[in-house]
């Protein structure tokens, strides 16, 4: 039977993967132990997001394991948001699950989440990390970086967020009807305003390599949270220009009364910081002004969020 047309399951859950072959059995194994104890209609969606080293094969070794496993491959790293998204695409359970693949997200708490969303007190639970023992120190200082950031700019606080969240098919519907085509999940559920109930978790250590997360990328997701969810730093600019005309309208006073009372030309050490500091202002201004119109040059080339390299198992005729 084609799986389109089977009755849609329980919960579907879906794992986003860059480069998890050395533990994506172990994860494997775990996610579906918890899952045959908490429900018995689930299915389970891989999406490979054009990882380097084995985790396709990986993938494919295991589906015959598990019979309601499937996978997606892109044709190359579109990014976890992408991967997020054609997950979205793919389920069809009345609940959906976003974990990742390195084991940090436990299973074990699958079932309490079901729980609260079968009581139908919420249509989003949304679990936070407790605590980030086991990060190093330099990824606790981005995330802190990166949560500060947020609050600041966008209103929203991240702190202890994560992608691992349980949603209702009415919250999923919603999520697939925006247009926009650059995204960030963990904003888009919040701005929705469904009802959101948050547990805690402690984050358990990787099952097996590295974290691939550094500065340079938690930057570029800040950039990209930031201009695709909030205008406020184009307000922020608006008021740095009046500062500018305030500031130079006491200058303006400060020069006259010099002129007036014949005192000597003095004030370039202030003038001189003054000017330094409304130039880099401006280059500031351009740069976000710049990432704005980025954000708009990718939604008005209109071009896929992703590719879709290969599906597994190959939907029957």
């Amino acid at each position: 039977m084609n799986p389109q047309h089977e009755v849609a399951p329980e919960v579907s859950i879906i794992v986003p993967a860059f480069n998890e072959a050395e533990g994506l059995a172990v994860f494997l194994q775990q996610l579906f132990d918890v899952l045959r104890g908490c429900t018995a209609s689930h299915e389970v969606w891989v999406i490979d997001d054009g990882s380097r080293d084995a985790t396709w094969e990986r993938l494919k070794g295991e589906l015959p394991h598990y019979a309601s496993l499937r996978g997606l491959r892109f044709t190359r790293n579109f990014g976890k948001e992408a991967a997020i998204l054609a997950g979205l695409r793919q389920v069809r359970g009345r609940a959906v699950v976003v974990m990742d693949a390195d084991g940090q997200h436990p299973a074990t708490l699958l079932p309490e989440m079901l729980e609260i969303w079968r009581s139908g007190k919420a249509q989003i639970v949304a679990a936070q990390k407790a605590n980030r023992g086991t990060d190093s120190l330099m990824a606790r200082f981005n995330a802190k970086l990166f949560n500060g950031l947020m609050r600041m700019v966008t209103g929203l606080d991240l702190e202890g967020a994560s992608d691992f969240r349980l949603m209702d098919r009415r919250v999923v519907d919603t999520l697939l009807s925006f247009p926009e085509k650059v995204r960030f999940f963990r904003g888009m559920t919040v701005w929705t305003g469904f009802t959101t109930e948050p547990i805690q978790f402690d984050v358990a250590p990787r099952i097996a390599g590295a974290s691939s997360w550094n500065t340079a990328q938690l930057t570029r997701l800040a950039i990209t949270a930031i201009t695709s969810y909030s205008a406020k730093p184009l307000g922020m600019i608006f008021r740095l220009g009046l500062l500018g005309m305030v500031a130079a309208g006491l200058l303006f006073v400060q020069a006259m009364y010099s002129w007036l009372t014949h005192i000597a030309v003095s004030g370039w050490t202030s003038m001189t910081v003054v000017v330094l500091f409304f130039g880099s202002a401006n280059l500031l201004g351009i740069g976000v002004l710049g990432a704005y119109l980025a954000q708009i040059f990718e939604e008005i080339k209109a071009r896929p969020e992703f590719l879709v390299g290969e599906i597994a198992p190959q939907s029957e005729k």
